[in-house]
């Protein structure tokens, strides 16, 4: 029997099994609050593109990132939505520091691991394409900085969305 296979079979399966499924359960946390936010994204440019006048000239595209792009831009300086749109600008622009972020969660490829101490650890590792080249982004955390950077996600989404809900009543009533 080689080293190898020794170590294997002298591993216990419940505590990796448990700490591949924590890591999922904080991968879907993650993903949720994105899927929320960009939900949010988008309800808001449906409510401002619905505003006769000022929203004909809004863009609804079909990719999430062009979305909140579109939505900066009503909202921004010079945009048909600047004076209803101070507050939100800022909570977008918090939140769009996630981007990176979110593509490591939703398109990475996972290994989870085990200290010592039986804290799981995450590798996550993604291919894409760039102007015809492979790219490959890798993210590494372990479980107390997975929690703080859920921790930070959670209240950034907290606040765009809340903030959205507040722009599309206001435009509602106008």
């Amino acid at each position: 029997m080689n080293a190898i296979s020794s170590i294997e079979t002298a591993l216990p399966r419940i505590p990796f099994e448990a700490a591949r499924d924590a890591a999922a359960a904080w991968r879907g946390r993650c993903l949720d609050v994105f899927a929320r936010s960009e939900a949010a994204v988008t309800e808001t440019l449906l409510v401002l593109a619905a505003v006769k006048g000022r929203g004909a000239s809004l863009k609804l595209p079909h990719l999430v990132g062009q979305r909140y792009d579109a939505l900066s831009h009503a909202i921004g300086a010079g945009g048909a939505f600047a004076d209803e749109g101070t507050a939100v600008a800022q909570a977008v622009a918090e939140f769009r520091k996630h981007d990176g972020f979110r593509t490591q969660i939703s398109h990475g490829v996972f290994t989870v691991t085990l200290d010592h101490r039986g804290q799981w650890h995450l590798v996550s590792r993604v291919l894409a394409l760039r102007t015809g080249r492979a790219s490959r982004d890798l993210f590494v955390t372990e479980q107390t900085e997975a929690a703080a950077i859920l921790a930070s996600l959670e209240k950034d989404g907290s606040r765009l969305r809340s903030v959205l809900g507040q722009l599309r009543h206001r435009v509602r009533e106008t």
